[in-house]
């Protein structure tokens, strides 16, 4: 038992990471498409501007009679030598886009692109000994940028603290493209640049945080609709199963036992109470769980649940195994969450594997902890380590039935009452040989 704690004690498990799970694999593909996107897009533009300024922008200021204005030979060719660096910068980030390295290291090809289209004038007006604040460049890349991929203000502000960076360190230098009139402009347009990439850092962190937001309140909802249909679902089965064996047409009577209606009595209360706390837990939006916590001895507990699944245990053919001591210490838990704690393994060990499987039920008091460890063990098909680290995220899915879509919620709840107790959950299993789903309690 405690082998098993250890085992998954050392894993690190970021709470965000579990809740938002399902934004970051959508904000991952977001990423993928619109980098794609934006590196067309550029290309697009970087030609169009490349044919503006060759057909109607640079013969203007060469007919403007202004020296310093005007493009001479030397100034067109270098022109022309960045725009098309820059317009192969795209081409060939577009070639790359199709590879697997681009698949893996989305962040890493995103400020490729921005080094790709931005960086080649950088370059060659360093090797030349000068460099230019390329303002115009700048504000329309970011822009779009900003525009087209509205996610991951971190790679946003890298590349463009880089880009501009380098230049500010070059001009500090001293080199300087001698085409360049310093003037009241030129400060305004290096304020104007940064000032439009602040304003778009802002914009795309405000919108992420939005998009997060929407995806956890849905997951909330989910989750909510789930623990209605799935918790109060099972109970009613077990009830409606155990009501058929008495009914009989033909009779105008049926005698049901007294100790079978009190059970009866006793799960409808349960229900009552379990619609009460749900509701509470929803109106208070609170995605973890409301407790109310008290002295709970768990050999009763466990002993009342598996008497309320007798039905369901019976139709799968299963044989239970109760190892659970009555002299463990008392736990301070919810008694009505941790029954559901049981419910659901219990019922995902009998749902997802053949009948007649082996069901073992066991609880060891760790002292030096001041915890007990329980374990619900089962002899079926079991799963690999791979899945079973995912296994208690929300709506997993997996190549076989552990991981389907009711057993993902699940134990997805069951993993937020035992958080909320103060404990961990996990489970230690390999294909054929079963499972071995474990949580903690403090005593």
């Amino acid at each position: 038992m405690s082998q098993i704690l250890n085992q998954f004690k050392s894993k690190k498990k970021s709470s965000l990471a579990i809740i938002s799970s399902e934004f970051w694999t959508w904000r991952q593909q977001f990423f993928l498409n619109r980098i794609q996107l934006l590196a067309w897009v550029f290309l697009i533009v970087l030609i169009m501007v490349l044919i503006l300024n060759v057909t109607i922008t640079i013969p203007s200021l060469n007919a403007s009679g202004d020296t310093k204005l005007a493009f001479s030979a030397e100034r067109t060719r270098e022109y022309l030598k960045v725009a098309v660096c820059q317009i192969l910068g795209a081409g060939i980030y577009l070639l790359l886009a199709k590879s697997y390295i681009f698949q893996k290291f989305p962040e890493k090809m995103f400020l490729l692109l921005s080094g790709l289209v931005l960086m080649p004038s950088q370059f060659i007006a360093t090797l030349k000994g000068q460099a230019s604040f390329d303002a115009n460049m700048w504000i329309l890349f970011y822009a779009i940028q900003a525009i087209l991929i509205p996610v991951n203000w971190r790679a946003h502000l890298i590349s463009q603290v880089t880009v501009i960076g380098y230049c500010a360190i070059t001009l500090m230098i001293g080199w300087r493209d001698p085409h360049t009139i310093v003037s009241v402009a030129y400060t305004v347009g290096i304020f104007y640049t940064i000032l439009i990439c602040s304003v778009a850092d802002i914009g795309v962190f405000l919108y992420e945080r939005s998009l997060q937001r929407e995806f956890e309140l849905r997951q909330q909802i989910r989750v909510f609709l789930h623990a209605v249909s799935h918790d109060l679902r099972n109970p009613v089965i077990g009830m409606v199963m155990t009501l058929k064996t008495f009914w009989h047409p033909e009779q105008h009577t049926a005698q049901i036992p007294q100790e079978l209606l009190h059970q009866i009595i006793e799960s409808g209360d349960r229900q009552v109470a379990l619609i009460n706390s749900l509701l509470e837990t929803h109106e208070t939006e609170v995605h973890g769980i409301v407790l109310h916590q008290q002295p709970v001895k768990l050999h009763e507990l466990v002993q009342s649940v598996i008497t309320d699944l007798q039905p369901f245990i019976q139709q799968a053919n299963t044989t239970v195994i109760y190892k659970i001591p009555t002299n463990l210490p008392f736990v301070k838990a919810d008694a009505l969450h941790l029954r559901r704690v049981y419910e659901n393994l219990i019922l995902n060990a009998l749902r997802y594997n053949r009948a007649g499987i082996r069901l073992t039920l066991d609880a060891v008091e760790e002292n030096l902890k001041h915890q007990i460890c329980c374990t619900v063990q089962d002899n079926g098909i079991g799963m690999t380590q791979q899945q079973g680290d995912r296994l208690f995220e929300l709506y997993t899915r997996g190549p076989n039935n552990r991981q389907s879509l009711g057993l993902g919620l699940g134990l997805y709840i069951c993993r937020q009452i035992v958080t909320a107790h103060g404990g961990k959950i996990g489970v230690s299993s390999s294909p054929g040989t079963g499972a071995t789903f474990w949580f903690t309690l403090p005593i």
